[in-house]
């Protein structure tokens, strides 16, 4: 089968990919940048690729807000003067291309992109760009539409999609009351990213990597009642409540990291907190359970009903219920850094053997066709 899969990154991710990483790389073929974007290893829905291709099928793996990604593509198919038409204001090179029509750039290019390739399946992992107006445009260029979600819910329309597949068990029940079909297919890891990481030992003895938003009410309450019994150490946006005192915290701040710095961060860490976002509810679910422990940290990570899907506690993770809970639970792994260790070889084994794309992909296989 032919795959089209659809994603967003987070611009700066693309900022350090172009500016720090590989200057120069605008100018280069759409498949070195690419393979590039791909070596930054910033997850994305594209992590299904290499475990398709293993499998025979054909992928088209495209970055939607990626401007010069896209553009080369644009270039390289002979569309040029259809590029002219349907950018926003971006500055391509010496000339800027105006946006006068009601849908941007990022979704455009992308409907050339399915019209081109016309893939069997379209997999769409930004529903809150990729909807239904989306699939209107491309209707009868593509076989079946899958959507990919588990953040907070879209508001927009989503009825056309045949199916659309999450992590939260929540979501799943939120889709279907919406007439929708939906699937519950876990996150797993992207296990190709081990060899780029250095050992460079335990830097850090806790540390949290992400961010603190109106999205995580409840995660930043939880880091504000740790970091005032424990040093933490933070990589990351935070946008704190009003009445948290972060001068009272023990928080050592950096400026956010994305795709291999982040990985290599957490791999120096010897416990990483996790604390999910507040949509997920009762569930576990989040790419830090499996990038914690996918490159050999110890996660320490909010307690949830079906967590043990993933892990057992307290031999290859800890869970807590609370703040309290937590920070005495760090305190007597501290005086045990052997049983971290154990713990943390312990998960890692277990994110290898099955929690990896190429032991998820027959979840979506059996699905879709």
């Amino acid at each position: 089968m032919r795959f089209l899969i659809v994603d967003s990154v987070y611009s700066g991710f693309l900022n350090w990919l172009y500016s720090e990483r590989a200057p120069g790389l605008a100018g280069r073929p759409f498949a070195e940048q690419y393979d590039a974007q791909v070596n930054g290893f910033f997850h994305t829905a594209g992590a299904w690729a290499p475990a398709l291709r293993a499998l025979g099928h054909e992928v088209l793996d495209v970055t939607a807000n990626n401007p010069s990604m896209q553009m080369r593509w644009m270039l390289e198919n002979d569309l040029l003067d259809r590029l002219k038409t349907f950018s926003d204001g971006l500055l391509f090179g010496n000339f800027v291309l105006q946006q006068h029509q009601e849908v941007d750039w990022q979704t455009m290019i992308v409907v050339e992109q399915v019209k081109r390739f016309r893939p069997d399946v379209l997999l769409c992992a930004n529903l809150y760009m990729f909807d239904d107006r989306f699939l209107s445009l491309v209707s009868g260029h593509y076989g079946k539409a899958v959507g990919q979600h588990a953040a907070v819910m879209p508001g927009n329309s989503l009825q056309r999609y045949d199916l659309i597949i999450s992590s939260l068990p929540n979501q799943v029940e939120a889709f279907a009351a919406q007439g929708i079909r939906s699937e519950l297919v876990g996150l797993a890891f992207d296990e190709r990213l081990l060899p780029h990481l250095e050992e460079r030992g335990r830097r850090h003895d806790l540390a949290f990597v992400g961010q603190v938003s109106a999205a995580h009410a409840g995660r930043a309450r939880f880091l504000a009642d740790v970091a005032r019994e424990l040093p933490v150490s933070f990589w990351g946006d935070a946008q704190w409540p009003a009445d948290i005192d972060t001068a009272a915290l023990r928080i050592e701040t950096a400026p956010p990291l994305w795709g291999l710095p982040m990985y290599q961060t957490l791999k120096d860490c010897r416990m990483v907190l996790n604390y999910h976002l507040d949509a997920a509810g009762e569930y576990a679910n989040n790419l830090r359970l499996f990038e914690a422990t996918g490159v050999g940290s110890l996660l320490v990570t909010d307690n949830k009903r079906n967590i043990r899907d993933y892990f057992e506690p307290g031999e290859e993770i800890v869970v807590f219920d609370d703040a309290a809970d937590c920070v005495g639970k760090v305190r007597d792994l501290l005086r045990d850094p052997d049983r971290i260790e154990r713990m943390a070889q312990a998960a890692q084994r277990r994110v290898l053997a099955q929690h990896t794309y190429h032991n998820r992909v027959q979840d979506l296989l059996a699905l879709i066709t």
